[in-house]
């Protein structure tokens, strides 16, 4: 839906036919634990202080221009995140997926309002490496969807934070077979980050499907969106920059929402839409 000639996202397409399309959505800062930080607290980094992944004191020092501004390795408890608001408003919440903000600053989901927290933690690179479960797509789609049957009578939260399309990347045999098999595009050409996009999509078509089954599809309301821009395995163009940055490559990003009693099918807006609100 995002007009490349290369990848293919089905599902997603999908999901931007039946829900409202942000053409303007930005992530609050140009890479992951920072970006996580303000979307789950609704506050910018001057807020709650993550300002960078591990530190802001980086490489030489005589090229650094500006003192570097002191960093919080994760999200402090005191943060107030969505999980808690939720959770006080009668929902029960979970986490299937990366966190990424536990570090000696920051406090664990089971701190920060999410009831159930699964496969969230440390060593996510080495693990789920099973082939037809790539970066634990699969395992994690199914917990989301376990959990969401399990209380479907009652106001819940899913938090999907996959650890795809992050690299290293992977991808099902077949699926990879299926992108060096198709003729390059002239902006996107890498077989393995299509084929690692393709897999999480398809992860997003089983969450949808589950929801269907469970008769919950049209009172619930679901969000897609990245925590950066793209890395620099997928061209940005014609936006500058890529994950890591500040122009528009590296905060610009897929926003979808879907919530049919609210939210006007096919729709699009150019209104900016920005995942932090203080």
């Amino acid at each position: 839906y995002q007009g490349s000639d290369f990848m293919e996202t089905p599902n997603l397409d999908q999901l931007a036919k039946e829900g409202m399309v942000f053409t303007h959505g930005y992530a609050a800062a140009g890479n992951c634990a920072p970006s996580r930080a303000c979307l789950l607290s609704g506050n910018y980094t001057p807020r709650h202080h993550v300002y960078a992944v591990g530190s802001t004191d980086r490489g030489a020092k005589a090229s650094q221009r500006l003192v570097p501004v002191p960093n919080k390795s994760g999200l402090a408890q005191d943060n107030i995140t969505c999980a808690d608001a939720l959770k006080s408003a009668g929902y029960v919440t979970g986490i299937f997926g990366k966190w990424h903000l536990d570090g000696k600053d920051g406090a664990e989901p089971a701190e920060q309002g999410f009831d159930v927290v699964h496969e969230s933690f440390h060593g996510w690179k080495d693990k789920e490496k099973n082939d037809q479960n790539p970066k634990g797509i699969y395992s994690l789609t199914q917990a989301a969807g376990e959990f969401m049957e399990k209380n479907k009578d009652r106001p819940f939260l899913v938090y999907l934070p996959h650890y795809a399309i992050h690299t290293a990347l992977q991808a099902r045999p077949a699926t990879l077979e299926r992108f060096k098999a198709k003729a390059a595009g002239k902006q996107h050409h890498d077989p393995l980050y299509a084929a690692c996009t393709y897999d999480l999509d398809d992860g997003v078509g089983l969450l949808m499907k589950k929801l269907k089954e469970l008769g919950l599809e049209e009172n619930t309301l679901v969000v897609f969106t990245s925590d950066n821009g793209g890395t620099q395995k997928s061209s940005q163009e014609p936006l500058r920059g890529s994950k890591g940055g500040y122009y528009e490559g590296g905060i610009r990003e897929p926003f979808i929402v879907r919530w049919p009693a609210v939210t006007k099918a096919g729709s699009t807006t150019r209104c900016i839409a920005s995942r932090s609100s203080a």
